[in-house]
């Protein structure tokens, strides 16, 4: 590791997360202002056709019950999202600064590659989901943040790897922009221990295909290549533990 980086990890644990996500939150918002970039919590779409839809169950773990408060109330603060033709839209923005005042919990967050308990920790399966709609539905992903590594064996998968956005407060953001000439609608909720999602349309909306191939690089990294209608449309790598 260079010197350089190794003092900025040293100052980032020497400085308290809550600080540096407000700081940071801060900077963005006014790059934001400066850049013109404007998200507007709209809702609506309701008797609108579903154009696409997933689910994925919430996997089993210390930390479930946490995790599935913290589903419910991100799923509800974004639930009916409206997004116009040309509008664009903010996981945070939509959901907020997720704290135990606002009703959130303690779950699991992987940081600085290893998994710590924070308030708001489970969310990353949330803005992973609406990733993968939003591919289905041909929305343009202005901003999505991979996962740097790989925690899940097979059999513990809830999502394809390569499906994933993690989002941070005031650091990493999901950000959509609505390319389709009619406004679409997100819509999400969570059901017993499965998450649901689906994207209404206020015209006729055809899904399109999405896989996700991986290349091993070797015994311990791989790239997923993400190809939207047989086309490349991301590359993401990952460390597998």
């Amino acid at each position: 590791m260079r010197a350089a980086d190794l003092l900025r990890r040293l100052a980032r644990r020497a400085v308290p997360l809550e600080l540096r996500q407000s700081l940071a939150h801060r900077r963005r918002a006014a790059r934001d202002r400066a850049e013109g970039a404007a998200f507007h919590c709209a809702r609506g779409g309701d008797g609108w056709p579903v154009a696409v839809a997933l689910w994925q169950p919430v996997m089993p773990s210390a930390v479930l019950e946490a995790k599935l408060v913290n589903l419910r109330r991100g799923a509800a603060l974004l639930d009916r999202s409206l997004i116009e033709p040309g509008g664009s839209w903010s996981f945070w923005n939509e959901v907020g600064r997720p704290t135990a005042r606002r009703g959130f919990r303690e779950g699991r967050n992987l940081v600085d590659g290893r998994l710590v308990r924070q308030v708001g920790g489970g969310l990353c399966q949330l803005s992973g989901l609406v990733h993968h709609l939003a591919l289905l539905a041909g929305l343009e992903i202005v901003e999505r943040h991979a996962h740097s590594i790989d925690i899940y064996r097979e059999e513990e998968r809830h999502t394809p790897l390569g499906a994933d956005a993690t989002v941070v407060w005031g650091f990493k953001d999901l950000r959509l922009r609505n390319p389709h000439p009619f406004a679409v609608s997100l819509g999400c909720t969570v059901d017993g221990h499965r998450l649901h999602g689906w994207i209404r349309s206020a015209s006729p909306l055809p899904s399109r295909s999405v896989t996700f191939a991986r290349e091993p690089l070797s015994p311990c990294r791989v790239r997923v290549v993400t190809e939207v209608e047989g086309v490349a449309a991301g590359v993401t790598e990952y460390e597998i533990l």
